[in-house]
């Protein structure tokens, strides 16, 4: 177990092994500054790769009815000042990752490593990290307006 404001277990190897509720607990007993200090180099792959590889898991389906769009995801921060960049196809009620596509996506969303692991996690509201400008989107609008009630975030509770 981490040691409060420590993230210690960002580099455990089990950390693609924490359920959401596990990783939501131990994202919020770790310091921001903690969380982005750690979020560099191997750890930063690897948290991003499993954040996205569990994107599919968490969509809600009934809340995607009518959504059909590509969302591009590029986090700021990575080694020499680069950018990661994910897209997602959320369409009939299903997300998947889509590798070597290269259409303009239509919604672009833009963060850090650390702001994004807070907002999957239920640590941080995605409208107050725009607020806050850690978080920007651009595209549709009216789409993206509706991307954050289609991924359950946070500890799962019984629906």
């Amino acid at each position: 177990m981490a040691v409060r404001g420590s993230a210690r277990w960002l580099e455990s190897e089990d950390f693609t092994a924490l359920d959401l509720g596990e990783l939501s607990r131990l994202v919020a007993r770790t310091s921001e500054r903690e969380l982005r200090h750690r979020l560099i180099g191997g750890v930063r792959e690897i948290a991003l790769r499993e954040i996205f590889r569990r994107m599919p898991e968490y969509l809600r389906p009934a809340r995607a009815e009518g959504f059909d769009a590509v969302v591009g995801w590029q986090i700021t921060g990575a080694s020499g000042g680069g950018v990661d960049e994910y897209r997602i196809l959320v369409s009939d009620g299903t997300c998947r990752v889509l590798t070597g596509h290269r259409d303009p996506p239509a919604i672009s969303v833009r963060t850090d490593a650390a702001t994004l692991l807070r907002i999957v996690t239920g640590n941080e509201d995605p409208v107050l990290a725009v607020l806050k400008q850690r978080l920007s989107v651009r595209g549709d609008l009216a789409l993206a307006a509706r991307l954050s009630k289609l991924f359950a975030v946070g500890p799962r509770t019984p629906q």
